[in-house]
């Protein structure tokens, strides 16, 4: 459509357009017709809030809030332009903002389900998490089968460690469509009873730092009965099989045998845990002795240096990476201190980082013996501490009981829970966080500074 044609659309006519392309992913051509409109017609209310939202769907969180503005200009009393002015705000870390444009809303529309979801998530997002259980469960009581917000509200129990509500609202993922539906499934979802002399199949789900650290629960799934199937991603078999307890470990996306049973691997929680007193905290994972043996080759005899190995950034795909991640330089500047030795375990994109540091960089890179997680796992086994963001690989070490610090942001994830350093569900972790949003040179400072009397060069 040319600009003649689209200057000449009525406003239903270019809501009804852009609408349609919305839906279709097309957000910039939708942003061109509303722009065109805009022009023609003039600051019109829906026309720019809509404008806003195509900016927001192409992450241009800054075009989308003066489209808000400006709507709010022409239509102060527009609940839906209210509330996705504090979705903007959420976005550009105005949170206290957010929440005060989501209550505006809320206060024009007061039983719109999708304002106290929205309001929900910006009241979490700034870390007040009771009161976003109350955002959420207000949202609940407008819509029971509003998943989102019943998903929402269950990390935000878990946040507090209160477990009992918060495995069950956890459980929506399976019906929500958060986890893929597995259509062929033939068994009857398990509940935690014993099963001897049947099948359970267990299915992957989520990350590899999911699957590490949900398999403390495999022996005792093993315990309750007969033959159990395991499928997991296939960079962490040789790891899970070292365990020596399930039947048959499946890659995930090959072909499941059929089975009695089933159970999705991140529900075991709800079945095992209600409580702090009731996780497993014994180390569960070890590396297999052909690993260790070839890394011990790698790594030659002890010189009195504290190995210690570093990782900057988790995968690269995963949507907030970069909300978690830090710089390699950061380590480069904490870490490298007299008396130890920097290994990387880094993987990925983020290796190249190793070639632009200062001095050719003291890190000794192990990414080229690592081809899977019992490589990792040999490689720990070696190592005196791991230092990194949060990733998979803090399960691991966790898991294996060695010792762990975990650098994270301001919004972290919900396992870590609230203003701990330590982890109960990993008793080797050290948790270094910063006093406010974007406060990593703190973090940074503080492990630091702890690495420091760890080695005792404090000490004169």
């Amino acid at each position: 459509m040319d600009t003649v044609e689209t200057a000449a659309l009525t406003i239903p006519e270019a809501l009804s357009q852009a609408t349609a392309l919305h839906d279709a992913g097309k957000y910039a051509e939708a942003e061109v017709i509303l722009a065109a409109a805009i022009a023609h017609h003039g600051h019109h209310g829906d026309l720019l809030n809509a404008r806003g939202v195509m900016f927001a769907q192409m992450g241009r969180n800054l075009d989308a809030l003066w489209c808000y503005r400006d709507a709010l200009a022409a239509n102060p009393r527009g609940s839906g332009i209210w509330t996705n002015l504090g979705n903007a705000l959420t976005k550009l870390k105005y949170l206290k903002s957010a929440v005060d444009a989501h209550r505006r809303a809320i206060e024009l529309a007061p039983n719109d389900v999708l304002l106290h979801h929205n309001l929900g998530t910006s009241l979490a997002e700034a870390g007040d998490h009771g009161a976003a259980v109350l955002a959420f469960s207000r949202a609940l009581e407008l819509n029971p089968n509003f998943h989102k917000a019943r998903w929402d509200r269950g990390r935000s129990y878990l946040y507090f460690g209160n477990y009992r509500p918060a495995w069950a609202d956890y459980e929506v993922r399976l019906i929500s469509g958060q986890v893929p539906i597995r259509e062929n499934l033939k068994s009857i979802k398990w509940d935690g009873s014993p099963y001897g002399g049947k099948r359970l199949v267990l299915l992957a789900e989520q990350g590899f730092g999911d699957t590490l650290w949900v398999a403390r629960y495999l022996s005792r799934v093993k315990a309750l009965g007969g033959e159990l199937i395991v499928e997991c991603q296939k960079e962490i078999i040789p790891l899970l099989a070292e365990l020596g307890v399930a039947d048959q470990l499946v890659p995930w996306g090959a072909p499941l045998p059929d089975a009695d049973y089933h159970a999705h691997l991140c529900s075991l929680p709800g079945l095992f845990t209600p409580d702090f007193a009731s996780i497993p905290t014994q180390p569960y994972l070890k590396a297999p002795a052909d690993r260790i043996a070839k890394f011990a080759s790698i790594f030659g005899p002890p010189d009195g240096r504290l190995r210690v190995g570093i990782v900057w950034s988790g995968s690269t795909t995963f949507k907030r990476n970069e909300e978690r991640a830090r710089p390699l330089l950061g380590f480069f500047q904490a870490f490298a201190q007299p008396g130890v030795q920097l290994y990387s375990l880094q993987k990925g994109p983020p290796e190249k980082s190793l070639h632009d540091l200062p001095r050719g960089g003291p890190i000794i890179d192990l990414a080229p013996h690592l081809g899977d997680f019992a490589d990792t796992a040999a490689a720990i086994h070696h190592l005196d501490l791991v230092i990194m963001t949060d990733s998979s690989v803090a399960h691991l070490t966790g898991a294996m009981g060695k010792e762990v610090w975990v650098l994270l942001g301001h919004v972290a994830h919900w396992l870590w829970l609230l203003d701990r350093t330590d982890c109960p569900w990993y008793p080797s972790m050290r948790l270094f966080r910063p006093r406010a949003e974007g406060d990593w040179d703190h973090v940074f400072d503080a492990a630091s500074a702890q690495l420091m009397l760890r080695t005792g060069i404090t000490r004169f």
